[in-house]
């Protein structure tokens, strides 16, 4: 019975359809570049299929309902904007989605019923996982009269087709046999599906499909039954890996000096199954006696293996260095002996070597697959197998080597296979399944770079038609949102971002020749061959010339995505640097492409950026006035925030050169007699005495100069000049700081002279200037001042210091790490810059939330980082740092204190044992966070009402940008320096105790000698009372000292005699000033226990070391 009802099709089966009539051949596709369905008489018939077999298969399907889904399309198309239709837009969207899903379960159900005449079918295209679509509006492109025939993504109502008998032998209602010639009816058009005798202009040899009257008939044959289409199996047309599993590599096509070569891949990936290469990629075809036929194979079926790149076939032929030890050992005479005992070459054990051949019908290219395990020989191959390879017709087995096919390689990566008559259990394959998406990609990959070929093929020769630049644009723009991996929405495309990069599809681009492709069209117009160039750069401004200048604009776009983060194509596209410098200034985003490519790159930045390159940017600089010239430049300077000095001497070269003076925004301090107007003389003792001012020329050579606050205060009111005056100024003091980075002195000795610290803190100070622009002043403050000669960082813990050096008593005040009288000095000189730091931090922290205006943001960082230097550099004393560290606190913490609780932890009958209490705190803290993953609430005394910032998204700190997330990162450095500070402090003060307690005695004189005379006698310290007043350190409880005191052997009267000398409030005094906070030190834990909570991981493992360290 189920022989007989095989002869049947079914739906879920996999076919293919031969017209027969005026034109013979199967239907099939241009690729997944194209959506147009052709018929090539050429490429094959029934006895000899085509060689690409899976461009012609399709899968029967059910008939799918669409009419929530076309409402939602419409209804998409006409979408105006406003609330009302949005609502309605989702509803709609929900509706199609559901639709969706119920298609989904209805073909499930249907799976395997026998299809029978008059029914009503789809048939989905299975490598472009398209519909194949009529569409009744729109006349087929070649044959007016008839209707145009596609793919479609998702299939609409012209996807329906009636299968109706040809013959008069078969009825409506008869099942549909396998290999019936049938009339494929669409349910709306009435007219069949047709097969034209009209060639297609484009692809010699195709015909086009469309819908007309016609008496075309369609062949139905099987390639595979439902009930094979299994996910588990091995069948014929899955794409799979080879990986040897012995010497872990995967089995590879590659091209080797112009050759094709079959070999095992080296990598050097930690993990070799994570080298995924597209050229490592096998179709699997299981022989049948219909050639057309494929189906799931078993382990006494025979195979073969297609790469899917090339189209050619795995084969082994004879291997020339082959040795047959059986007959060496015949022909050798005695005189031999000795040399046949030398081992033989792993060369001459392989007797055929594997190699690729164009035909499919050559018995070379039959294998079978032997199991690891003991299976029944008419089982089904699973789908994840390990298995050995026959070479059929020379009966030996596919075994590995170590000889290297690219000997001239410093690293060579290509290991000849071949075969050997002898069956060896480590010769192992795994069979690794590839995704369908993948395989997906590569054929959009492999067609994409077909068509790019020949379109570089007519631009050289300068005859390339309008439809079909048309087609390459619109091409192009496809390969931006593959590459990028972003759904095409209608968006512009030359606006697309990625954020994060799909390695995969940006090796697609390499490894398919895309990439060589996209710089064949960017050079190609351009060549001259005798008769001038098609295309002159110098033309790319002309109007007619507008869909060429956007071509290669999306060329240009296309080679910035590819190489983002990935060193490889970093590496292949700065092979053709010449070609992209060469087209720098004429609007095509070369320029753009060159500083992303080299952004972060140092390696490729110091080899490829020479003088002519600085000069090309300051003359673009100079033709066109655009900051995004000043922002490439400074790129050039930097390569993961460290200065690259030899781009930052050669763009200071040219920058500060006085020629070009002109280019640059000169700033100056005026008196206000020189700037006000006379009326407001009056109101000189109100103001500051001086003002800056900025001068600068225009692209016209006119002198222009004006106060920046009134500059500020015009772009504010939208004034396009002042916005655009002060944005070229920004990026100006930008690109200043990036060339004084790292201290590159050429640059700070010529800007400092203009920028002077007072001048830099006048705008820094002003309120009237935008946040971005008083954020780059910060920035230069720090790298043209703060970070130069004399300033060195200082070392924040001592571990050695020398006897003499120890005080015997010490306080905070009397505690200074940093005795040096140069800094001193400097101290002077930017004392107000600290101000500023203290006062802007204050500010924020009285900000409901500190980090709400995203604007701000950029100067909040900055200002940071700032402070993150004067500390490292030692301007700040101890109680300056504790008092620093506080305010930074209250910028992190997520819980607003209106009262301080100092006094009343004091009250508290345990608040002697901070750490015990404090270690306590942050298990309740924890356990809060992770249970109720809600805001963290203080273990508060009962009369403390602390309240939660108002608007701080506490449970959601992803939605932080990273600019906040690097502040709160420079606020981890600035702790982690002032925890080893007060570490250095408690060093000190213990040693202090000792010292008080031993004296000066210890030491022996060093007149002394041994022999001659013994130590000055020591009285034994008291133990307890060093104990005692080192605990006053940590803990600096009243109740300690006297839990310590009363369990040492003093008398009443010590003991009182003792507490005389120092009161309780002595005690919180010293207690409360090496704290970190108020609260005994929970606002510190509760900091970084909410840090910790981040989705940053350098923030995360800064807070988790700052809590280590705190413990």
């Amino acid at each position: 019975m189920s022989e007989h009802r095989s002869s049947f099709l079914h739906i879920g089966d996999i076919v293919s359809l031969y017209a027969e009539g005026a034109v013979n051949g199967f239907i099939s596709t241009l690729g997944l570049v194209d959506d147009r369905c052709v018929v090539q008489p050429d490429a094959g018939d029934l006895a000899s299929p085509p060689k690409k077999f899976r461009d012609c298969l399709f899968k029967v399907c059910p008939m799918n309902r669409y009419s929530a889904q076309k409402q939602f399309w419409k209804a998409k198309q006409g979408k105006q904007g406003n609330s009302t239709q949005d609502e309605l837009l989702k509803k709609l969207q929900h509706a199609a989605e559901l639709e969706q899903k119920q298609n989904e379960s209805e073909n499930k159900k249907l799976l395997g019923d026998v299809v029978k005449y008059s029914n009503v079918i789809q048939l989905l295209h299975i490598k472009s996982n398209k519909y194949l679509t009529v569409n009744k509006r729109l006349p087929a492109l070649l044959e007016k009269n008839a209707m145009r025939v596609s793919l479609d993504p998702a299939g609409n109502e012209g996807s329906w087709f009636y299968i109706q008998p040809f013959w008069k032998l078969r009825s409506e209602g008869d099942n549909v046999g396998v290999g019936d010639k049938v009339v494929l009816m669409p349910v709306n058009a009435g007219q069949p599906l047709h097969a034209s005798n009209i060639e297609l202009l484009d692809n010699p040899g195709c015909k086009e499909v469309n819908a007309v009257n016609c008496n075309t008939s369609w062949k139905v044959t099987l390639f595979m039954k439902f009930s094979d289409y299994r996910e588990d199996v091995l069948k014929g047309g899955d794409v799979v890996r080879l990986f040897h599993a012995e010497q872990e590599k995967f089995l590879t096509c590659d091209d080797y000096k112009k050759q094709q070569y079959i070999f095992l891949r080296t990598t050097l990936r930690q993990s070799a199954t994570s080298a995924t290469s597209s050229k490592a990629l096998w179709e699997v075809e299981v022989v049948h006696y219909d050639p057309c036929r494929g189906g799931a194979g078993q382990w006494n079926s025979l195979f073969r293996f297609k790469h899917l790149a090339t189209g050619n076939y795995l084969a082994a032929e004879v291997n020339p260095e082959y040795r047959d030890e059986n007959v060496d050992s015949k022909n050798m005479g005695e005189g031999d002996a000795v040399s046949s005992k030398k081992k033989p070459q792993a060369a001459e054990k392989v007797a055929y070597m594997l190699v690729s051949v164009p035909h499919g019908n050559d018995i070379a290219s039959l294998f079978e697959l032997d199991a690891t395990t003991l299976q029944r020989a008419d089982c089904l191959v699973p789908r994840n197998s390990y298995v050995r390879l026959r070479h059929l017709c020379t009966n030996t087995w596919v075994t590995s080597t170590n000889i290297p096919i690219d000997t001239k390689e410093e690293r060579p990566v290509m290991l000849k296979i071949g075969t050997c008559p002898t069956k060896e259990d480590k010769e192992a394959f795994a069979i690794v399944s590839v995704p369908l998406s993948e395989v997906r990609d590569l054929d959009f990959a492999n067609d994409a770079n077909k068509v790019l070929e020949s379109t570089v093929q007519k631009l050289q020769s300068g005859n390339i038609a309008q439809n079909e630049r048309r087609f390459v644009t619109k091409l192009l723009e496809d390969l931006i949102f593959f590459v990028t991996e972003v759904p095409n929405n209608g968006q512009e495309v030359l606006t697309v971002v990625v954020t994060k990069p799909n390695r995969e599809r940006q090796k697609l681009m390499r490894e398919q020749n895309i990439l060589a492709q996209i710089f064949g069209i960017l050079k190609a117009p351009f060549i001259d061959k005798g008769e001038g160039p098609m295309l002159k750069l110098k033309e790319l401004g002309d109007q007619r010339y507008a869909p060429f200048k956007y071509m290669l604009c999306l060329c240009y776009r296309i080679l910035r995505h590819s190489q983002q983060d990935y060193r490889k194509n970093q590496e292949y596209i700065a092979k053709k640097f010449s070609i992209m410098q060469s087209q720098i200034g004429y609007e095509i985003l070369a320029e753009d492409t060159i500083t992303a490519l080299l952004h972060n790159n140092r390696k490729l930045l110091e080899k490829h950026i020479t003088a002519n390159e600085i000069e090309t940017f300051v003359n673009l600089l100079r033709k066109n006035r655009e900051p995004r010239f000043l922002d490439y430049l400074s790129d050039l300077c930097v390569s993961n925030t460290t200065a690259i000095p030899v781009t930052q001497e050669l763009i200071c070269k040219f920058m500060l050169n006085p020629s070009n003076a002109d280019i640059l925004i000169q700033t100056k301090l005026i008196p206000h007699n020189d700037s006000l107007p006379e009326n407001l003389n009056l109101l000189q003792d109100e103001v500051d005495e001086e003002e800056v001012w900025v001068y600068w020329i225009d692209i016209d050579k006119e002198p222009h100069g004006k106060s920046i606050r009134h500059l500020a205060q015009d772009a504010k009111q939208n004034n396009k000049v002042a916005e655009d005056i002060l944005k070229y100024y920004r990026y100006q003091l930008n690109l200043f700081a990036k060339m004084c980075l790292d201290r590159q002195y050429l640059a700070i000795n010529q800007v400092s002279s203009q920028l002077s610290v007072d001048l830099i803190l006048r705008c820094m100070f002003d309120d009237s200037l935008p946040y971005n622009l008083r954020a780059s002043f910060c920035r230069l403050m720090l790298h043209m001042h703060v970070d130069r000669d004399p300033q060195e960082a200082v070392v924040p813990v001592r571990y050695a210091r020398l006897w003499t050096e120890i005080p015997t008593e010490i306080t905070i005040q009397q505690y200074e790490l940093f005795i040096d009288a140069s800094r001193d000095d400097m101290k002077k000189k930017f004392a107000q810059t600290m101000d500023f730091v203290d006062d802007y931090l204050k500010d924020v922290v009285s900000q409901p939330f500190p980090f709400g205006n995203k604007e701000k943001n950029e100067l909040t960082f900055e200002v940071v980082h700032l402070a993150r230097n004067l500390v490292y550099f030692g301007f700040y004393s101890f109680s300056e740092l504790l008092r620093l560290t506080r305010t930074l606190l209250a910028i992190l913490d997520i819980i607003l204190h209106p009262v301080s609780v100092m006094p009343k932890l004091s009250k508290c009958p345990e608040g002697g044992n901070n750490v015990i209490r404090t270690i306590h705190g942050v298990g309740e803290m924890m356990s809060q966070m992770v249970l109720s993953r809600g805001p963290i609430l203080p273990i508060s005394m009962p009369d403390s009402q602390p309240t939660l910032r108002q608007g701080k998204p506490v449970t959601h700190p992803d939605c932080e940008d990273v600019m906040v997330m690097d502040t709160k990162l420079k606020i981890i450095e600035i702790l982690q320096f002032i925890l080893s500070v007060r570490l250095d402090y408690r060093i000190t003060y213990l040693l202090s105790i000792y010292k008080k307690e031993f004296g000066d005695n210890c030491i022996p004189d060093s007149s002394y000698s041994v022999s001659d005379s013994q130590f000055p006698s020591v009285s034994d310290p008291d133990i307890n009372k060093i104990a005692a007043q080192a605990e006053t350190m940590f803990a600096g409880s009243f109740h300690v000292e006297m839990g310590m005191q009363s369990n040492s052997s003093k008398t009443p009267e010590e003991k009182e005699q003792i507490l005389s000398t120092r009161s309780k409030d002595d005690f919180f005094k010293e207690k409360s000033a090496v704290e970190l906070d108020d609260e005994g030190g929970r606002t510190f834990l509760r900091v970084l226990v909410h840090l910790i909570m981040h989705d940053y991981p350098p923030l995360v493992s800064g807070a988790l070391q700052l809590l280590f360290k705190h413990f």
